[in-house]
């Protein structure tokens, strides 16, 4: 075996591995040939090929009818092992769609045009494929039949680019042709690179790279650093975006697109006179249902010269058009087509597409050969990743084709990827590794500041001098909602005068909980609450003489334009307000301080249905009881049952109590939905529903000495309120948030300290129905003690957990990631968690819960 250039050779590639791709090639029989010489080196220059290792190899075979030897010249496409980009490789499926493509779909179209009486050859022959001991693709060299590549860094002519059009027209068509005869192709062209389970490795990659990025273009001429603030916050927003993009639109004209249509991926053939013959495309590996413009995108903006990019860009997506409209006629294509004008307005749709492109592929295609090039080098975001990336995107000639390039799209609405209706820099300050949304920037302040600071006074004007977010918690401290602290600085013009203020911006969650928004209402529970109920019940204190405050002062709020967000004044701006230690616990008197203000909100929320009023059915009735189950079920059964394994190596737990425990965790949630579901002989209130530390901020007096006693307590994230018992709030807020030595030595007393508030309340406030006595209340505490152990399984651990970078609700219910393994540790092989519930659970047990007759 030898090299005509260094080159490291896999173990697995011997003669006799190509013995059937010679076979298949020589249409013989294993036994009618010989292997004679084996000749391995490189079939692509650096820079040239990222996503496989390519090799050419030449084989001498000696068939046994004749005496002379062949040279066979074989292309081998593997897999590539143990980098960085293998990982991404695996996930997008490219093997297996480019191992579909070759045996099976498209033999199909070239059948379909042999049935017209056409001969097209979309790619080169395969003459063997197998998955060990990689993934490997064997096929014929086409340069042995005298195809090559353009030359990249150039860019294809117009000549080139009709020919290119032609063929993918082609291949378009027999596509559509293809899916109208046998129905929908196989689920692993329903998405290519950009698709959620491929989320989080951007992610990882994203801050970084957008860091990068921000820096580089910031020292580009013509508009560099306006452009470079343009994209500054994208983030995942611009993930996100593409993949809205990249999905089929059933309702218009889908084909299957090749998915990687640069120049690289497309070889001719010319005649002596140097006119083009023929040409073969190649690389089937990102093939992907969806709209044709994907491809159109791909290729101009990555592929097209300089010159022409632009110029001729209408004028190459209708000769695309035409192309497409001919052979979708040659092939009696009976589905509705698009005219001409429907694939300009897909193309002006989907054009962040092509945008994308200009900053991934495009840059590839005119660097300069670079022995190194490759997508781990691209990856790696250590010095040789950042030096290989300065060179790419710092090119001479990458910079000067941007320019125009960047403006076509800024001209276009490109950079507006949320469609939030402005193109403009945020104006925000920020750490570089915070993705604010697109949406926060610093008009959206403009309302916020007068709603703050009252009416700018009669011929003054107000300037927003400056606007500085960051986030409002720690790791570990939130997990339903984003939340932003926003330090506004406002100028009033003509005095001078800077007057300063912090809000906490309250943005929709990311991750797995975004998933599931939608039926959860948790938003639009809070705007209710902000807006309408809580005002309401302060109001019914008001009336008798009494100030009330039950949350933060609410500036501005947004329904679904941009996104449901709500700006509340910063409680904790003033230093007055502050949380407390949530892994401490609180001490009998903040215990009674929340307490108190539970027992008013529950009052006036049962004073004001029993006026008349009613709730929507965002708080009660059969919606609120099956959202909050499925949430359960979808969302936390996996961490309860993660708990459940931790705790079969708990000294502490009998066997027979630990089988108990196992056997409650599976239908938890289903118990947990007749708690919530309110009963007509039991005196029911607005549950705040999720009542735990972390929901409270405690007020102290000003200038106060180094150990204040806290005076008040305000009540935060209002998105789980239920019209239920209010044990729902008293089992979750006692069971997880109050200090060890206090939960159950003044657990009675905690109670009635609860009921003598509320009683005091009902009474203010003109209750006319009966007044809930202790022992009703504690009868009602124990009958539905189930949600109490609950609380204590689900909501005691994220209290008791450490500030660590792992937390998140997608770290606890995707366990399975090595993130998630390692929250999981920390969450439940936690010393204090099972000190807490060596205690509890014996508690709960005595009590009958659960209850053996349940299970």
């Amino acid at each position: 075996m030898a090299s005509s250039k260094p080159v490291s050779i896999p173990e697995w590639m011997t003669s006799s591995f190509f013995i059937d791709a010679i076979a298949k090639a020589f249409n013989t029989a294993a036994s009618e040939f010989s292997i004679e010489h084996l000749d391995v080196r490189p079939a692509t220059e650096a820079g040239d090929n990222f996503v496989s290792i390519m090799y050419r190899v030449k084989l001498t075979v000696l068939l046994n009818a004749e005496q002379d030897p062949k040279i066979v010249s074989l292309i081998v496409k593997a897999l590539p092992q143990l980098g960085l980009s293998e990982e991404m490789i695996t996930s997008m499926n490219v093997f297996p769609k480019e191992m579909a493509v070759y045996t099976e779909i498209l033999p199909a179209f070239e059948a379909l045009y042999s049935e017209r009486g056409v001969n097209v050859a979309f790619g080169p022959r395969c003459l063997k494929h197998c998955t060990e001991p990689t993934d490997i693709i064997v096929m014929e060299d086409l340069k042995d039949r005298d195809f090559q590549m353009a030359e990249r860094q150039k860019g294809l002519d117009l000549e080139h680019c009709h020919t290119l059009l032609r063929r993918l027209a082609q291949f378009h068509a027999a596509s559509a042709v293809y899916y109208e005869r046998n129905g929908p192709y196989d689920p692993k062209f329903k998405e290519g690179m950009y698709a959620e389970k491929n989320r989080a490795m951007f992610e990882q990659f994203q801050a970084q790279h957008d860091r990068f990025m921000y820096d580089v273009m910031c020292k580009w001429p013509n508009n560099g650093k306006l452009y470079a603030e343009l994209m500054k916050g994208w983030g995942m927003d611009m993930f996100d975006a593409l993949l809205r993009i990249t999905k089929p639109d059933p309702a218009k004209f889908n084909v299957l697109n090749h998915g990687d249509m640069w120049c690289n991926n497309m070889m001719f053939q010319y005649d002596d006179s140097s006119k083009i013959k023929e040409i073969t495309l190649v690389d089937f590996q990102m093939c992907m249902w969806g709209s044709p413009v994907i491809d159109l995108h791909y290729f101009i903006f990555s592929s097209v010269r300089a010159n022409l990019k632009l110029r001729e860009l209408d004028h190459l997506i209708c000769y695309y058009y035409e192309q497409l409209t001919e052979n979708l006629t040659l092939l009696q294509y009976g589905g509705a087509r698009p005219s001409l004008q429907d694939l300009h307005s897909d193309f002006t749709e989907r054009q962040l597409y092509g945008l994308s492109t200009a900053f991934s592929v495009f840059p590839i295609c005119v660097m300069e050969k670079t022995e190194n090039a490759s997508i781990d080098l691209m990856l790696d975001q250590g010095d040789a990743g950042t030096a290989f990336k300065q060179k790419m995107y710092n090119g001479p000639a990458y910079v000067e084709q941007m320019a125009p390039i960047l403006e076509y799209f800024y001209n276009s609405g490109a950079f507006d990827i949320n469609q939030l209706g402005s193109q403009r820099p945020a104006e925000i300050e920020c750490d570089h590794s915070l993705h604010l949304p697109l949406w926060l920037d610093r008009r959206f302040f403009d309302d916020v500041v007068a709603a703050k600071l009252g009416p700018c006074p009669a011929g003054e004007r107000r300037h927003i001098r400056n606007v500085r977010v960051e986030l409002a918690t720690s790791k570990g401290d939130n997990y339903a909602s984003m939340l932003y602290r926003a330090k506004v600085d406002v100028l009033t013009q003509g005095t001078g005068v800077v007057e300063s203020f912090s809000t906490i911006v309250k943005a929709p969650p990311k991750g797995v909980l975004a998933e599931h928004t939608a039926y959860l209402a948790f938003s639009t529970r809070e705007i209710q609450m902000y807006r309408e109920l809580l005002p309401a019940f302060e109001r019914l204190y008001h009336d008798k003489g009494e100030t009330v405050r039950f949350s933060p002062r609410c500036l501005k709020v947004c329904e679904a334009i941009p996104a449901d967000v709500m700006v509340l004044e910063d409680l904790a701006h003033s230093g007055n307000y502050r949380m407390a230690d949530r892994r401490a616990g609180l001490d009998q008197h903040h215990t009674e301080l929340v307490l108190e203000q539970l027992a008013k909100l529950h009052a006036s929320s049962a004073v004001f249905v029993e006026q008349g009023n009613t709730l929507s059915g965002d708080f009660s009735g059969p919606k609120v009881i099956e959202s909050l189950k499925t949430m359960g079920k979808e969302l936390f059964q996996p961490m309860l049952d993660s708990l459940v394994e931790f705790m079969a190596d708990w000294d502490f737990l009998a066997p027979d109590h630990y089988t108990d425990l196992k056997a409650a965790a599976k239908d938890a949630f289903d118990q947990l939905a007749t708690i919530i579901a309110p009963r007509e002989d039991r005196f029911n209130v607005l549950n705040h529903g999720d009542l735990w530390v972390n929901n409270v901020m405690f007020s102290y007096a000003s200038g106060a000495t180094d150990a204040p006693t806290a005076t008040g307590v305000t009540l935060l994230d209002f998105q789980m309120c239920c019209w239920a018992s209010p044990m729902v709030d008293l089992h979750s807020f006692l069971f997880s948030s109050v200090r060890a030595d206090l939960k159950l030595t003044h657990l009675n007393y905690f109670l009635r300290y609860y009921q003598e508030k509320l009683a005091d309340s009902l009474v203010l406030l003109g209750y006319r129905k009966r007044i809930p006595t202790l022992q009703q209340l504690l009868v009602d505490f124990n009958d539905l003690l189930m949600g109490g152990l609950v609380s204590a399984l689900l909501a005691l651990p994220f209290a008791l957990v450490p500030n660590v970078e792992d937390a998140s609700l997608d770290a606890v219910v995707e366990g399975s990631t090595e993130a998630g393994q390692r929250f999981q540790k920390q969450m439940f092989d936690n010393e204090e968690l099972k000190t807490q519930l060596k205690v509890l659970l014996p508690y709960f047990r005595n009590r009958g819960v659960p209850r053996k007759g349940n299970l």
